[in-house]
Parts: C-alpha cells; structure tokens; sequence
C-alpha cells in the first residue's frame, strides 16, 4: 500500500504477486493488482485482474459479494479511464446491485463521476448513497458540490444544510458555513 501511495506501482506489483503466489487463498489481491496496472495505464491487464478476483469471490460465501462489487466498480473505472461512459455506467449498476447495502460504493461511483465533470452521474449515485445511510455526511457534502457546480444554488444549500445538521463541528463545516454564507449574499 505505500508503494502504491508513492506511486510506485512496479515495485507493489512484484510484491503483491510474491504475496498471492504464497496464499492464493487471498483472491482479494487480485483487485489492488488491477489497481497497479489502472495507474499504469495498463487497462486491460487491470480488467483481466478485476475478472480474477471476480472469478474467485464465486467461492467466497462470506465476502464474496462485497469483492464482486468492489472488481465491478473498479471495472467500471477503467470503462471511464477508456472514456466509455456507457460501459462504466453498466458495470457501476452492477456492482451496486451486487452490493446494495454498501453506501461507500455508491459515493466512490458518485466520486469517479464528479471528478470526470459527470455531475448528472455523480448526483445518482451520492444520491443512492445517501438513501442507503442517510446519517452519513459526506455525500450530503458532495452533492452540495455538485449542485453549485450546476449552479443549483437552492439544491446546493440545501444538501449543504443538511452535511452540516449531520456534522457540525468538524474542519470541514467551517468551509461549508462559509460556502452557505456566499450563497445566501449572492442570492439578495
């Protein structure tokens, strides 16, 4: 991991290649071995390690489905890397319909979206997040993003308003107060 964190993917792969060769058990590997070649650029070859640990989690009854729906997701990734929006869109579906329980997934889908200016998308699925933990803040933050992004500035405030009800005192809520503060003099 801080190979990969010093983007030093060549080195994290040889290791974690030496790790499963020793416990092949550990399929799990498979998805932060797709990642090293994603961040290389290598997208097939971070596709073909995805549909590894896919394979695998088959046998996995306890964490099997969890699994599945992180290789989705990251398969859906590599999709949006290759600039196929539809294919990613696919493979986002599957993976939260594999996993649906799983608010991270949702937000981390809603988290490639925005950052690819996809902010119909990134609302979806922060929204799907949200209705999956609606006591968990960050994707209320989000949404507020996105919103102002669209220049939404009523549905901003208001997911805004709503991170803050949830999280009022944290580092973050003093930028979101601030935004709020913006929004409300831009509006008279």
């Amino acid at each position: 991991t801080q190979l990969f964190n010093e983007k030093n993917y060549d080195e994290s792969l040889t290791l974690l290649q030496q790790f499963l060769e020793k416990n092949p058990q550990a399929y799990q590997i498979h998805i932060l071995i797709g990642d090293c070649y994603r961040e290389k650029g290598d997208l097939d070859k971070a596709i073909e390690s995805y549909n590894k640990a896919i394979e695998e989690a088959k046998k996995d009854e306890k964490m099997g489905k969890e699994i599945t729906a992180k290789a989705l997701a990251a398969i859906g990734n590599c999709y949006i890397n290759k600039g196929d929006f539809e294919t990613a869109q696919s493979f986002f579906k599957q993976s939260i319909d594999t996993f649906p329980e799983n608010e991270a997934l949702a937000y981390n889908v809603g988290e490639i979206y925005f950052s690819s200016q996809k902010l119909d998308e990134a609302i979806q699925y922060f929204t799907i997040a949200t209705q999956i933990k609606p006591d968990w803040p960050p994707p209320y933050y989000k949404l507020g993003l996105v919103y102002l992004n669209k220049a939404d500035y009523e549905k901003a405030k208001e997911c805004l308003k709503k991170f803050i009800e949830l999280e009022p005192e944290s580092e973050l809520a003093v930028q979101v107060k601030n935004i709020l503060d913006y929004l409300e003099k831009i509006k008279k």
